[in-house]
């Protein structure tokens, strides 16, 4: 209840008490006068007819009496002496009260009188406050009073509910600022009292400016941590620190490619700085154009002049193909007499694959530099070219992929998550792709879906797995991730909306969908209509993959994040690493003041968890809380027969 509601409802209380023992002072203060107004009328008449004794007979005084009678309401009247009666009249008051419907009643009294002590009055009359009409005539004034009273009151409750409307209105303001709101908090100008309106203006206003000065301060330490100052790409601390989480994952594979450019440093002693900066610029706009067309592809200023390039999940064979035909590219660069075209650049390639360390593949692809630098002439080189093939080529993908829709889609696993306190907060449901001899992980064929076009297929038939899982764990909340892709399809969000509708409310406040952060940045504006729907329908947000790429912690403002789960890359080897714990405390101190929590995914070890505790994380993920487990699908078993 509202303060101002209770202290309405006191001051009504308090009012209508006052009221109440006012009226039944007045009416008893109105009855007890009344009676002893009459009493003091019929003495004063007995009084006077005992007087009128004293020089009138019996006979002669009835000539007033009778007039002085009505006067008093008196009904009947008998003198007595001793026991014998000396003189009565009677009057009927209906001879003059006609205006009186109602039934009056009569009191009895005896009065002796003074001058001759054995003659008495008897006097019949009617109760003063026997009638309403007579009642109301008598204390017309005292009503006048209540009803102007009554008329106060209600003026006096109308400015109180004007003076607390404003009081109000800066509670509600309140509420909405302590349950994390920061838009459209603009003071109103009915709130009261107006400099506590004013002041709370202001901070707000101090707020959002030291949100955003946050906000680029977040962006700025996540560039330290991750960018290469000069050219703007990733730096080689964080290519290391992906290329570690890549090899520490079972069955991982994929190829490294190590561009060596010329030596610009040396360059600028010789052609002057300004010419030097414009070729570079060139190169690396040219780089990064050719790297985004590959789906999951990084590419990272690796020394002063090699860029390092991974391509997760990629074969030798394809890796030679897109060196060859980033060699065809360097000729749309302007032409330029700093440098030899056919000494532009050098590429060495070389495989991974999971139990190598860091050290290993950089120290393979370096050699294959060297030797593409010793034939010359914008050449390439292939480390280790009898290394197994652990990939397929597009055409094998694809039959892998509509093969295992036509199964019935790929196998579910559900990996939980825990809160700082070792409560189970969500179940992370994930999937993979069996391929006749292992199983897939999503990182190596989601892409892979994204490229053919069958997103909308495998997110269909996950969710269409997925929901009957909310009645087997019907008190946990169970979070998987969707492509963006999908939701940005209108036939898909329309059939997520059409499906989601056929589960309980309850059942779909238990969904927590997740969406990649860099997608969720990328495509801010379009997915606006579709996370509000989802939102609309009680379903959660989450973001994962935080911290992959460098971008602002606007969204955490922009949409209903509730969980913002931190990329496994970043995890790895936390303890270790002190640029990656700045990173996770600029992260913490972003959400601080909204409603999402910050997850660890990819936990691994104790060190791990116990620096993610001291800095402030909400909960975790991983292999040190507990690996993935497979789900069996609800009414079928699940067979790894493959057509491929």
């Amino acid at each position: 209840m509202r303060f101002t509601t209770r202290l309405s409802a006191l001051i009504s209380m308090l009012v209508a008490l006052a009221m109440l023992l006012m009226l039944l002072g007045v009416t008893f203060s109105f009855i007890y006068l009344n009676k002893q107004n009459t009493e003091q009328h019929l003495q004063a008449l007995t009084t006077t007819y005992d007087q009128a004794l004293l020089t009138q007979s019996p006979e002669q005084a009835q000539r007033w009496l009778p007039q002085a009678m009505r006067m008093l309401d008196v009904t009947d009247i008998v003198v007595k002496l001793n026991s014998s009666t000396v003189y009565e009249y009677h009057e009927r008051p209906d001879l003059h009260r006609s205006w009186d419907s109602v039934m009056p009643e009569y009191n009895t009294a005896i009065y002796p009188l003074m001058q001759h002590p054995d003659m008495s009055l008897h006097v019949s009359y009617i109760d003063p406050v026997s009638s309403y009409i007579r009642s109301m005539r008598s204390t017309l004034t005292i009503s006048v009073a209540i009803l102007i009273m009554l008329g106060m009151v209600l003026l006096s409750f109308r400015w109180l509910r004007q003076e607390t409307d404003g009081v109000e209105k800066l509670e509600d303001r309140a509420i909405r600022i302590l349950r994390g709101e920061r838009e459209g908090l603009t003071g109103n100008l009915g709130e009261w009292p107006h400099s506590a309106s004013s002041a709370i203006d202001l901070l707000l206003t101090d707020l959002n400016e030291a949100r955003e000065q946050r906000s680029r301060v977040d962006t700025l330490i996540r560039a330290y941590a991750q960018q290469d100052s000069q050219t703007g790409l990733s730096n080689r601390l964080f290519f290391d620190n992906q290329l570690a989480t890549q090899l520490e994952e079972e069955g991982t594979h994929g190829v490294i490619m190590l561009l060596r450019l010329p030596d610009f440093d040396l360059m600028r002693e010789t052609h002057g700085q300004a010419m030097v900066d414009e070729l570079r610029s060139a190169m690396v706009n040219l780089l990064s154009t050719f790297v985004m067309r590959h789906v999951d592809a990084l590419l990272a200023r690796y020394f002063h002049s090699d860029f390092a390039v991974l391509l997760p999940h990629r074969t030798l064979k394809e890796a030679e193909v897109m060196a060859a035909q980033l060699v065809n590219a360097l000729g749309v660069l302007p032409t330029s007499s700093l440098i030899d075209r056919d000494a532009l650049m050098y590429i060495g390639i070389s495989a991974y694959r999971f139990g190598q360390t860091p050290d290993q593949v950089m120290d393979m692809v370096q050699q294959a530099t060297r030797h593409a630098a010793f034939q010359g002439s914008n050449s390439w080189f292939i480390f280790d070219n009898n290394v197994p093939e652990k990939g397929r080529g597009s055409v094998r993908w694809r039959t892998l992929l509509e093969n295992t829709l036509a199964r019935g889609g790929p196998r579910l696993y559900q990996k939980p998550a825990f809160s700082r306190n070792g409560k189970l907060d969500h179940r992370e449901l994930q999937r993979r792709v069996f391929d006749g001899e292992n199983e897939l992980l999503a990182a190596e064929f989601v892409p892979l879906v994204v490229q053919f076009g069958l997103s909308q297929s495998y997110d269909r038939i996950m969710i269409s797995q997925i929901i009957p899982l909310l009645n087997r764990w019907p008190d946990e909340t169970l979070a998987f991730h969707l492509t963006v892709d999908s939701l940005l399809q209108r036939s898909f969000v329309r059939w997520l909306r059409d499906t989601l509708l056929q589960c309980e409310r309850l059942q779909r406040n238990r969904i927590l969908i997740e969406l990649a952060e860099a997608d969720l940045c990328q495509h801010t504006d379009r997915l606006r209509p579709a996370i509000r729907l989802l939102q609309g329908l009680g379903c959660r947000l989450a973001v994962s993959q935080a911290g992959l790429t460098v971008v602002s912690t606007s969204y955490l403002k922009t949409f209903p994040v509730e969980r913002v789960k931190l990329h496994p890359g970043l995890v790895r080897d936390i303890d270790k690493r002190i640029e990656n714990q700045l990173f996770v405390q600029s992260l913490l101190s972003a959400c601080e003041g909204t409603q999402a929590l910050v997850f660890a995914s990819g936990v691994r070890t104790k060190d791990e968890w116990s620096i993610l505790l001291s800095k402030g994380i909400h909960g975790g993920q991983g292999d040190f809380f507990a690996g993935p487990e497979p789900v069996e699908p609800v009414g079928k078993k699940y067979s790894h027969n493959s057509d491929v």
